[in-house]
């Protein structure tokens, strides 16, 4: 990339974090109840626990800023955002900064297999269907593909723990982060992120065998492998696209699955947090996760390059056009 695609790069990253933790900060103020009475509970009846209630409330919400207006503590949140420093929680007194990456392992250890499930179910299924098209088979995996797309993610969830712990008893209910315990929630993940690249997989390899380049090797009388390979190879640009955003979702997102599994990741002690109104983790977590999925896309935009210059040719003939008009 050109010093212009890298500033412009830079400056989308600048825009899009500020406006999302902008609504992120708003929305979370905007949720009803006062995490500090929250935190400190009721107090009791006699007078000298009133005051000692509202001492203790008041410097609390002093250390908060509450007290603040909103955009003041936006700006004060902010300028310590980007240092990493997010404040302590108020529930453990911990800096929210080491909560995090303390459960990021466990949220990582169990999002790279589940890509790994997504992969291998998605493009086999892919296959398979844009083969067999309109067939008996091709039918059968679309109907599978509605169906993990309306089941909730809980659901599945609860059915392979009763189908795999209960029935069959080769899976151990606990809250540990074992290696025993890791595949079935990944691979719940990944059948639950599947549907998509299943439907992208089918849809551009059905485009592509339509396509002159096809034709041609057919005519010449190719071998069946080296046109398969062909296609495959055309298609691998939608299937990353596809796991990149699955890869960002899984950090940020499926919350669930942790919960129901027990899976003590960053993403259970998000909701935990949120459950207990512990703002400076909410507010951490938040700014982490838009980091994360901007950075991703970022990462996305330059691998599209690297496998398909006509992107960044298109783009400067594009501006070459705009200057010379």
């Amino acid at each position: 990339m050109n010093r212009k695609m890298i500033i412009e790069r830079l400056l989308s990253f600048i825009i899009t974090l500020i406006l999302s933790t902008i609504i992120l900060f708003v929305l979370i103020r905007l949720a009803p109840g006062d995490p500090v009475k929250i935190f400190l509970g009721t107090p009791e009846a006699t007078d000298i626990a009133k005051t000692n209630y509202q001492k203790r409330y008041d410097a609390l919400v002093d250390e908060l800023l509450f007290n603040k207006p909103l955009p003041y503590q936006y700006i004060a949140w902010m300028k310590k955002a980007i240092k990493l420093d997010f404040g302590n929680s108020i529930y453990s007194k911990q800096p929210v900064v080491d909560e995090l990456m303390s459960k990021l392992p466990a949220t990582l250890l169990l999002t790279l297999p589940a890509i790994f499930f997504q992969l291998i179910i998605g493009i086999s299924l892919g296959i398979i269907s844009a083969v067999n098209h309109n067939k008996f088979i091709d039918n059968i995996i679309r109907l599978f593909c509605a169906f993990i797309a309306s089941v909730p993610g809980f659901a599945l969830g609860l059915i392979l723990i009763y189908l795999f712990a209960v029935k069959l008893g080769v899976y151990d209910i606990s809250t540990t982060t074992s290696i025993d315990r890791l595949w079935l929630p990944s691979f719940t993940l990944g059948v639950i992120s599947s549907p998509g690249l299943i439907r992208v997989v089918r849809t551009s390899i059905l485009e592509e065998l339509g396509k002159v380049y096809v034709g041609f090797l057919i005519s010449i009388g190719a071998e069946k492998k080296r046109i398969i390979s062909n296609v495959l190879l055309n298609i691998i640009l939608p299937v990353i696209a596809i796991s990149s955003t699955t890869f960002a979702n899984l950090i940020g997102g499926s919350v669930v699955i942790e919960n129901v599994f027990s899976w003590p990741g960053i993403r259970k002690y998000a909701m935990d947090s949120i459950l207990k109104h512990d703002y400076p983790v909410i507010q951490g977590y938040g700014f982490l996760m838009v980091c994360f999925v901007i950075i991703i896309n970022v990462l996305v935009d330059i691998v599209y390059m690297l496998f398909d210059p006509t992107i960044k040719s298109n783009r400067f003939k594009s501006n070459e056009i705009k200057n010379e008009s």
